[in-house]
């Protein structure tokens, strides 16, 4: 089976919904955890799944048991076919209706077993820093103490870069930081991330409705040049940054007069007018790298989420499309060429 996490509870539902309409298969709950296992001939390769955090494809199924004992299923089944002298990113981790991804007790034990395991194959464990050359093998603990194990190999990796997360389940909450202008900075944080791309010194990022410039904030932070786009200014320590150029004008309506690395959006509006942007600066290749917000108005808006699969499908860009930790009722597209 595929196991695919959501963000929570309450979004299974609209997860189930999701996979009915792209892959017209069951699929089921897992008792009140945000969780669904779908049938393994889904082939979720270079597939869009909006509504999940992070999946375990072709995960293996294994029985409440023993520490010791599905230690040695886990060997058996997945170690053993995993070559000697190589890195893997490597996550294991407990989920509970109560308390959500832990990595703490049942989870550190078989972590800290398995690891053992891998260290005698001479494979190096990358538990925090996550590397996408990588194979990546994850370790799911339910609440009946089962387990789902999942290994993806380092040739398939890209093929499932927009259904996996480099969060240790998909999980994640980005540190406050209060001198940021609003709370929307988490999302770009959290978004650089999952894309696997930073933005950089002196690259050139445009902010579209960048107001008040938690999104542009991040890039100056990183040391980025700022296009800031918007009606109204940003805060007042970006407007007197020498390296944030804010252009008072229609965020849909601005074109790029220089090369641009990144173009960002957090703007309010309806998807269909992200749809606009993504027409001028992806399929333009306006841009080299983008990360855009889909807000939607209560359950309504979720169809027009095809339109975005097929633009990531067919487009020269790597693709990907994910609720966030950060989103509400939304989800981020984003990409690099």
């Amino acid at each position: 089976m595929h196991y695919m996490l959501c963000k929570e509870s309450h979004w299974t539902k609209t997860l189930q919904k999701e996979l009915i309409a792209d892959f017209s298969k069951s699929n089921q709950t897992v008792g009140e955890l945000p969780l669904i296992k779908i049938p393994c001939d889904v082939d979720l390769k270079d597939k869009y799944i909006a509504f999940s955090t992070t999946c375990l494809p072709n995960a293996f199924e294994i029985t409440a048991d023993s520490i010791s004992q599905q230690t040695k299923k886990i060997s058996e089944n997945f170690i053993d076919q995993i070559p000697n002298n190589i890195k893997i990113n490597f996550h294991v981790f407990g989920l509970t209706d109560k308390y959500g991804v832990l990595e703490t007790g049942r989870a550190e034990i078989i972590k800290e077993k398995i690891f053992s395991v891998l260290k005698k194959k001479k494979i190096n464990c990358q538990s925090k820093q996550f590397d996408r050359s990588c194979g990546f093998l994850q370790i799911l603990i339910l609440a009946d103490r089962s387990m789902a194990i999942s290994f993806i190999t380092a040739n398939e990796m890209d093929n499932y870069r927009s259904v996996i997360s480099p969060f240790v389940g998909g999980f994640n909450n980005v540190a406050d930081d209060k001198h940021a202008p609003s709370r929307a900075f988490k999302k770009i944080v959290e978004a650089q991330a999952i894309l696997g791309e930073a933005i950089l010194p002196n690259e050139t990022l445009v902010d579209l409705g960048a107001c008040p410039g938690g999104w542009s904030y991040i890039a100056r932070k990183n040391g980025a040049h700022v296009i800031a786009i918007d009606r109204s200014p940003l805060d007042a320590n970006l407007m007197d940054d020498s390296k944030v150029k804010f252009i008072k004008t229609d965020a849909f309506k601005y074109k790029a007069t220089e090369n641009v690395d990144w173009v960002v959006s957090d703007i309010i509006c309806a998807p269909e007018r992200i749809l606009e942007l993504i027409n001028y600066w992806v399929l333009g290749k306006n841009c080299r790298r983008f990360i855009f917000t889909i807000k939607f108005q209560g359950q309504r808006d979720y169809g027009v989420l095809k339109k975005f699969k097929k633009i990531a499908a067919e487009c020269e860009f790597r693709v990907v499309l994910k609720q966030l930790n950060a989103n509400k009722n939304e989800v981020t597209i984003m990409g690099a060429m």
